[in-house]
């Protein structure tokens, strides 16, 4: 969508240095308002030829953002970047200049005047390249500003939603059905397997400790979300045994080097159990692996023919945090033999950007 409001802005700064650049221009004797077709050419050409400069130079700037994607720092990414800017500058202010000389002499016959001119035309120019990284840093300084605000509004809108998204995960542990569930499993556990149960307590306290720890963390390494889908998956699998299974098919580097929103697996998991029915002779098999940009948790469909009123607030919630957090949406697909949810992977950019 057009910003009008910007364009204008963009035109009336364009045209105020244009008026300055006409008031130190000897050769229009008359101010910068002097009504003549060389007057009114310069006029045009300069605000069109400042208004392609500056998206031109709204464009580089995406461009170098996108390349120097792997600095040391900040710092070094800006300096490289305002250095380049810099340099850019410099050629479309000379680019500039000569373009209107040629036109003054070939258009206007005013060679004599630009005789004494070097080709370079170092007062112009580089006050044409000083005028431009003036812009452009005010320009970015507005930018990061905005987002600076913008991130804050998400950040707190994302942590309400990791909070609820914490209470769910905490509430589906501690209800009663769980809770009785999990002790029944334990209390037959001590008198079989010492190990076992002691596994099983060791588990049951990490799923717990885990989502109390993490309700305000907007984002958390994927490492850490399997360590606890883990010990969260022990005790389901401790208690349904070969009714259920779940395969990670997600390589070690990338579980290294991604983010998600917390507890955002176990409400997939825990939503596919909820919603299937499953036994040995026919197991509900959950699988989590990495499709393009996605992380992908699929499971083979079994549904229940009575099932519990569902609210579905943990669909719901992973969706709103995502749209706080990606451009990328979340992708929700039912098929007539498979459930299959895909949420975007998120890199080291997106938890510096939300875990400030």
């Amino acid at each position: 969508m057009v910003n009008i409001s910007k364009i204008w802005l963009r035109f009336l700064v364009v045209f105020l240095i244009h008026i300055m650049i006409k008031s130190f221009d000897l050769s229009f004797p008359n101010g910068p308002f002097e009504l003549s077709l060389r007057s009114l050419s310069f006029t045009m050409y300069f605000i069109g030829y400042g208004l392609l400069i500056w998206y031109c130079a709204e464009w580089f700037d995406k461009w170098l953002h996108k390349m120097i994607i792997n600095p040391e720092c900040n710092r070094k990414k800006m300096i490289l970047i305002t250095l380049y800017h810099a340099l850019f500058a410099y050629v479309l202010a000379f680019s500039m200049n000569h373009f209107y000389r040629l036109g003054d002499i070939y258009l206007f016959g005013y060679r004599e005047t630009w005789e004494d001119v070097l080709i370079f035309n170092p007062e112009l120019t580089f006050s044409l390249s000083s005028i431009y990284l003036i812009i452009f840093g005010f320009n970015r300084y507005s930018l990061m500003h905005s987002r600076v605000q913008e991130g804050e509004l998400k950040a707190e809108k994302l942590q309400k939603e990791n909070i609820l998204a914490s209470y769910q995960a905490l509430k589906a542990q501690i209800e009663p059905h769980f809770l009785f569930n999990s002790l029944s499993v334990l209390s037959s556990l001590v008198y079989k397997d010492a190990d076992l149960s002691a596994d099983f307590i060791v588990k049951l306290s990490k799923t717990l400790r885990y989502v109390i720890e993490k309700n305000e963390s907007h984002l958390v390494k994927l490492s850490s979300e399997m360590e606890f889908l883990d010990a969260y998956f022990f005790l389901i699998k401790t208690r349904l045994d070969d009714g259920v299974f779940l395969e990670n098919k997600l390589e070690k580097s990338f579980i290294e080097t991604t983010f998600i929103p917390p507890v955002t697996l176990q409400l997939l998991v825990e939503n596919a159990i909820n919603h299937n029915k499953y036994n040995p002779k026919n197991p509900l098999k959950i699988m989590v692996e990495k499709v393009g940009d996605f992380i992908v948790v699929r499971n083979n469909l079994n549904m229940r023919e009575v099932m519990e009123a569902s609210t579905k607030q943990g669909l719901k919630n992973i969706c709103k945090r995502y749209d706080l957090i990606s451009e990328l949406k979340v992708e929700i697909v039912k098929t007539e033999t498979e459930f299959i949810v895909k949420i975007p992977a998120l890199n080291q950019t997106d938890y510096e950007r939300f875990n400030i």
